[in-house]
């Protein structure tokens, strides 16, 4: 008996290890017509186009555990993850400064995620103020998809309870969304923009800063976290070197 006359072969080869109707054929050296009619006649549920195109053309990558802190980084401070399918997602960053998005460039790409197109420049308005910006896209990947699910499990950014605030993952949301405070005659302080999120997860993520050793608070007024003048310089050694020059100031202490 021919191999596609068995239905388990043939729903192996499609359904499990997934060849298309064309490579099936070419194993059982005959057309992708017989296959086709012996699919249908066993009642093999076929793919939809666009799952055939992602098999053939998704993007695939092999993240890193410094590639996943370094997203997760991102993710706390203004970058975005986005999806157009069920299959894939991208990673997409705004920022005026032209060095750090060719630095998200460099360092994606470095952990074989590609940049889509050329970076953009963008011109716009925000109140009476003229706004000039430049934005990053990557293109997609299958592997960036359950980290999308995970920080946006019903379509809004959420911190996920899973996680880890390494030293990768704090210096990265120190440039997205961290601010070195100087006052008269007090020591700095740090100020982490926090307030695009829920009250629970910025009270949660202020219970793991406490247990690394820092002295933090949930700001009640604006919904950010404060990091104690008496902690900052500790917080500031713990994350490292600032990587690019026009985040710097942020490490001036």
């Amino acid at each position: 008996m021919k191999q596609y006359k068995d239905r388990n072969w043939l729903n192996k080869k499609y359904s499990i290890e997934e060849l298309n109707t064309y490579q099936i054929a070419k194993l059982c050296n005959c057309s992708i017509f017989t296959i086709r009619y012996w699919m249908e006649k066993m009642n093999i549920k076929t793919r939809s186009r666009s799952e055939a195109f992602h098999l053939a053309r998704g993007n695939h990558c092999n993240l890193s555990q410094k590639a996943r802190e370094w997203i997760d980084g991102e993710l706390l401070g203004d970058g975005c993850l986005r999806s157009q399918s069920k299959y894939s997602a991208n990673f997409s960053y705004g920022s005026k400064h032209l060095e750090y998005i060719n630095y998200v460039s460099k360092i994606l790409n470095s952990f074989g995620i590609k940049q889509a197109g050329n970076i953009q420049e963008c011109y716009g308005k925000y109140g009476k103020y003229n706004t000039h910006s430049y934005h990053y896209d990557s293109l997609f990947y299958e592997e960036l998809l359950p980290i999308r699910n995970r920080w946006y499990p019903d379509g809004h950014k959420k911190i996920p309870r899973d996680l880890k605030l390494t030293s990768l993952v704090l210096r990265q949301e120190m440039i997205g969304d961290g601010c070195l405070v100087h006052k008269k005659r007090c020591r700095p302080y740090i100020e982490l923009c926090t307030c695009g999120f829920s009250i629970p997860d910025v009270e949660w993520l202020v219970q793991q800063l406490i247990k690394l050793g820092f002295k933090a608070i949930r700001q009640a007024g604006n919904n950010m976290i404060g990091i104690s003048t008496s902690s900052t310089k500790q917080f500031l050694n713990y994350i490292g070197k600032c990587p690019v020059q026009c985040y710097q100031y942020k490490w001036s202490y």
